[in-house]
């Protein structure tokens, strides 16, 4: 086999993982882009950075930093929201380069030990980007003259 060939062939079977990966996501992805702090778990020494997330979903979050993190790596990440920071602690599944910026890493985090408990955050921010979105087209609607309608206390439109 060739050294052309084999390379080839590497290229082929990641692009194979990240379509499967693709295929299995069983949440939605929502863009949501808050401060974030991330601080090693392990270690003697912590080391901390300061970043933004990328994305949320009910199994996890996306965040870019400015370093890399290995996968399998247990995190403290703190999230900065309209309602306070949500602490909690996840572990790096997947990191990747950020096309067009350099110097910055995504990490892919799942929430460590789930449960419904520890989802609650994650559906905060869901709630918090949902809350952004309708703002947005509220704006939208009132820049281009639209009325929404008003209901009263019996429900029928004024």
């Amino acid at each position: 086999m060739s050294r052309e060939t084999g390379k080839s062939s590497a290229v082929t079977r990641r692009r194979a993982r990240r379509a499967a990966a693709f295929v299995d996501r069983h949440h939605s992805r929502f863009g949501v882009s808050l401060p974030v702090r991330c601080t090693l778990v392990t270690g003697r020494v912590p080391r901390t950075w300061r970043g933004r997330t990328a994305n949320v979903s009910g199994g996890g979050v996306a965040m870019d930093l400015p370093t890399r993190v290995a996968p399998h790596t247990r995190v403290a990440i703190e999230i900065r929201t309209g309602i306070g920071p949500l602490r909690m602690e996840a572990d790096v599944l997947w990191t990747r380069r950020v096309p067009g910026k350099e110097d910055i890493t995504r990490h892919g985090l799942c929430l460590a030990g789930r449960s419904e408990v520890l989802d609650l955050p994650i559906h905060v921010l869901l709630g918090q980007w949902l809350q952004g979105v309708a703002r947005r087209e509220a704006k939208e609607m009132a820049r281009k003259g639209v009325r929404v309608g008003t209901r009263t206390r019996r429900g029928t439109r004024r």
